[in-house]
């Protein structure tokens, strides 16, 4: 008993020596000094601990920071499933459907990053005073703590962060709305050159009426761009591909760009090249688009002349798409090409050196009528993919039932089948026109089916009557396009054709 008093008097004069030098050193020391006394006693007693510690502040100065935002996201993806995490925030972001979870203030959570076991800690503090009082900062200042072990601070600050960064995109472009941007001279000059509204197009390429194996190959060529930033970068290749969609109206094309953009999770650039004025605004447009993103430019061949670049432009023209008070080129005005859209200024940035400009983003091209495209637009590099978009064939047809009927080609019956086969092949009707004829007995299988198959024979029996009449149309109008190109010919170029015209009779 005697022993256990001395033992708390001897404690009791040990707090009070303390005290008294802790008051001493209040009085005698400037706040200045006691406070790098103890940055320097906590730095000395780091050195003996194998940890280290790093701070990922919520705002870098007045800005946010993105590594912040990053790692908030990828510990919210499993924070629901941690067993480390005791307590957890609700959240829903905005255009989201999907609700996640974070850490509340001053909570941990443990994460494993090949086989290095690290510790998050979100630590949130009351601000002390506004650094900028033009600039409102939030009254709690917000940051996430990595503790990690001294020996493995090479791994972690080499690829960890760069594997959040990278999941948390990925996390982002799946919670959040896909947006389509359009493109307008009205939208440039209120400084908002793209304008954006939710992309809700519901298409996908199990929905998408193709063959099978052609579509396919389509999603494998995909995975591989989407997967193949470490490729593009190791054969020195802009990270960007081009798809060119080719085939008569109503076969899908539209619909092909959606099933890509809903497949990929991409946002969709539809760029409209009747309102560029010029190629500089064009560079600034293509500029100002994100990575991950699909930029389409429908019908080119309605677009702009990009047919044929043997001819100098002429005066009207150039005048269609550009400024009307611009220079004329037939003149002798020395600015008229900066004020026109080009086909060179297009090719420029899809391979030249603007290519280099964002990553992670492809070209889509369409158009009815592929033989009027420069074949510069149609070589590799530009447009790496052609995808023909035909008339529905029997597995597409097969695809359309299944969409609009729920039934498959087989549940219909041999005869039926068999029918639907031999008469589908030959009608060579759109996707577009077979769905407009499901769609209007939907609710009557039967009914359906059979008022489908009359309309393809009857389809088939005009294509069989009217073919060669349609072939030698074709062939006066091919005549009468050439008769009115001779008309429209300048003297000069009558000259020329008459001349190589009377070498070719010397010749032979």
């Amino acid at each position: 008993m005697a022993e256990r008093k001395e033992s708390w008097t001897s404690l009791a004069s040990l707090l009070g020596t303390l005290a008294f030098c802790q008051t001493f050193l209040q009085l005698v020391l400037p706040p200045e000094l006691r406070h790098v006394s103890l940055k320097l006693l906590n730095r000395a007693l780091r050195c003996f601990s194998s940890y280290c510690y790093f701070d990922v502040a919520e705002m870098d100065g007045v800005n946010t920071n993105e590594l912040y935002n990053a790692v908030h996201l990828y510990l919210s993806s499993f924070a629901s499933t941690s067993a480390s995490a005791s307590r957890l925030s609700l959240t829903r972001a905005r255009n989201s459907s999907v609700t996640t979870f974070g850490l509340s203030s001053n909570d941990s959570i443990a994460d494993v990053f090949d086989g290095v076991a690290v510790q998050w800690e979100h630590a949130v503090t009351q601000r002390q005073s506004q650094p900028s009082p033009w600039r409102a900062l939030p009254d709690e200042k917000r940051s996430f703590k990595l503790r990690i072990r001294k020996r493995d601070k090479d791994l972690i600050l080499n690829s960890y962060l760069d594997y959040i960064m990278g999941k948390a995109s990925d996390i982002r472009r799946n919670n959040q709305e896909r947006l389509i941007y359009t493109n307008s001279r009205s939208n440039e000059s209120r400084g908002r050159p793209w304008e954006a509204v939710p992309f809700k197009h519901p298409s996908t390429f199990e929905t998408l009426a193709m063959d099978p194996e052609k579509k396919r190959d389509i999603m494998e060529d995909l995975r591989d761009f989407a997967a193949g930033q470490a490729f593009y970068q190791r054969t020195g290749r802009a990270w960007k591909r081009g798809y060119l969609l080719y085939g008569p109206p109503g076969t899908g094309k539209s619909s092909m760009i959606a099933a890509m953009a809903n497949f990929l999770g991409y946002d969709i650039y539809d760029l409209e090249l009747t309102e560029v004025p010029s190629n500089s605004e064009l560079r600034k447009l293509l500029m100002k688009t994100s990575s991950k993103s699909i930029i389409v430019i429908e019908d080119i061949d309605c677009s702009v002349n990009l047919s044929n670049r043997s001819k100098a432009p002429k005066a009207p023209a150039s005048q269609s798409y550009s400024d009307p008070d611009a220079p004329d080129a037939a003149s002798g005005g020395k600015d008229w090409k900066n004020n026109t859209m080009t086909l060179s200024g297009l090719l420029n940035f899809t391979d030249g050196l603007w290519s280099c400009c964002g990553s992670e983003q492809i070209f889509v091209f369409t158009t009815n009528h592929i033989e009027k495209l420069d074949p510069a637009l149609l070589r590799s590099g530009r447009m790496d993919m052609h995808i023909c978009m035909s008339h529905c064939s029997y597995p597409a047809l097969k695809i359309l039932l299944d969409n609009y009927l729920g039934s498959k080609g087989e549940d219909l019956g041999e005869v039926a089948e068999s029918e639907l086969r031999e008469a589908v092949e030959k009608a060579k009707m759109t996707p577009a026109d077979i769905s407009e004829v499901l769609i209007k007995n939907r609710r009557n299988k039967e009914k359906a089916v059979s008022e489908l198959l009359e309309v393809l024979k009857a389809r088939a029996e005009r294509n069989e009557k009217y073919g060669g009449l349609r072939e030698e149309c074709k062939s006066n109008r091919v005549e009468e396009e050439e008769q009115e190109k001779r008309a429209l010919e300048s003297p000069e170029e009558v000259r020329d054709r008459e001349d190589n015209s009377g070498k070719k009779v010397e010749d032979q």
